[in-house]
């Protein structure tokens, strides 16, 4: 004998949750073939194309390691792999990387309170945009302004002053510039010159010897 049903009963049934649905019973995640929870559908990480160009570009094969070894900020431009390439502790590399950034954020204000156009250079460009986007409302007058950002870079020419020309002239071509670093060595004591003035410390002769 069929039973009849009430339009009430149906109407209940067809909401009733179906499989477990509504019951709090989650929804078993999917795995891949080797066990581990399947990554389909998470969010990545949108650099990651970008970080494993630069381990190609350095000879370095594409593994989670590698990739987690050039996230550092110092290998995305040709003076900072020269810090990443040599063997120096973390302190040291992050003393000389200190230098290359407060190089290029003079030179970027200094340019930008003359009214130069923006550097070729990618790094260049990055700061520059970095630069605007966190930067306060400067009240200073126009003459002000290029006071300081003289002054500031009169300093650094003072403190790569002790070094030698050939050191000097890699430091400004590779950091300013974003060029391949023929010298690093020479790039290296000037970048120690810079760190020591940011220090505030006695400057001494860091060169070799000229001629």
């Amino acid at each position: 004998m069929t039973k009849n049903y009430s339009k009430g009963a149906k109407r209940r049934a067809r909401k009733a949750p179906v499989g477990g649905e509504g019951l709090g019973l989650e929804e078993t995640p999917k795995r891949e073939k080797n066990g581990r929870p399947s990554r389909r559908g998470r969010d990545r990480d949108p650099g990651i194309e970008t970080l494993k160009a630069r381990c190609r570009l350095m000879g370095k094969q594409v593994t989670a390691k590698n990739i987690g070894e050039v996230r550092a900020p110092w290998w995305g431009c040709y003076a900072g792999r020269i810090l990443g390439d040599r063997t120096m502790d973390a302190a040291d590399r992050a003393d000389l990387w200190s230098a290359i950034c407060h190089m290029r954020k003079v030179v970027t204000q200094h340019d930008a309170a003359i009214g130069l156009p923006k550097r070729h250079a990618a790094c260049m460009r990055l700061l520059q945009d970095s630069v605007v986007i966190g930067r306060v409302e400067d009240t200073r007058t126009d003459e002000e302004r290029v006071s300081r950002a003289s002054a500031a870079l009169m300093k650094v020419e003072g403190w790569l002053g002790y070094t030698d020309t050939r050191s000097r002239s890699e430091a400004k071509r590779v950091v300013l510039h974003d060029e391949v670093c023929v010298d690093p060595d020479g790039l290296i004591l000037a970048l120690r010159c810079v760190s020591d003035g940011i220090k505030g410390k006695r400057l001494s002769y860091r060169g070799r010897r000229e001629g």
